[in-house]
């Protein structure tokens, strides 16, 4: 985890205007809407990258079951997704973060990894330098996919700012660390 960055780096106002082309209702203009949050810009970048993958999909919505697994899915992603797009009060008004919370995005995004992707000791996925040749398990677009991941992400960082604990830098990095991780992996799908 890399431990230089601030809280101050969560509290860009910076959003991203609409997509030019995208769909003026429907699940991608609701999930725009509710993860375009103002979180610094390396969410940003990683919320433009989720926008250049579902522009590539044309802004389709595939079945419910085509989706990302949702097995190790966090329990507040699923009550989320059964409510939607009703908010939350416990997770839309301060976010949502525990430390456990941010061990469940962990272990759900390692368990979505493909098969070349090595993990750590503690299960962790292992930074890379050269990407493996299927990336299926993450090539999945619209409502049931990356929107989650995405979710947790915006829950995660906001509720950052309301945490304070001893701890609260390592949870920052583990954040900025998972952040650049999807980037990442979204990027690597975009240009696919």
């Amino acid at each position: 985890m890399n431990s230089t960055h601030s809280t101050s780096s969560l509290t860009s106002l910076d959003t991203l205007p609409y997509p030019t082309g995208a769909p003026s209702s429907g699940w991608f203009f609701e999930a725009f809407h509710y993860l375009n949050t103002a979180l610094g810009p390396q969410y940003i970048g990683l919320l433009q990258e989720w926008v250049d993958y579902e522009r590539k999909h044309h802004w389709l919505n595939p079945h419910k079951l085509a989706g990302f697994s949702p097995e190790k899915r966090p329990t507040v992603l699923l009550d989320w997704m059964k409510n939607r797009p009703r908010p939350l009060p416990k997770v839309d008004k301060r976010g949502f973060f525990m430390p456990n919370f941010a061990e469940e995005v962990w272990a759900w995004w390692a368990s979505l990894q493909p098969q070349w992707r090595l993990l750590d000791e503690g299960g962790l996925p292992v930074s890379f330098e050269q990407f493996g040749d299927d990336l299926s398990p993450l090539n999945k677009h619209g409502r049931n996919a990356w929107v989650g991941l995405l979710a947790c992400i915006k829950w995660w960082g906001i509720g950052l700012k309301h945490y304070a604990s001893d701890d609260h830098e390592l949870y920052l990095s583990s954040w900025h660390s998972i952040v650049a991780d999807m980037a990442k992996m979204l990027g690597k799908l975009v240009v696919d």
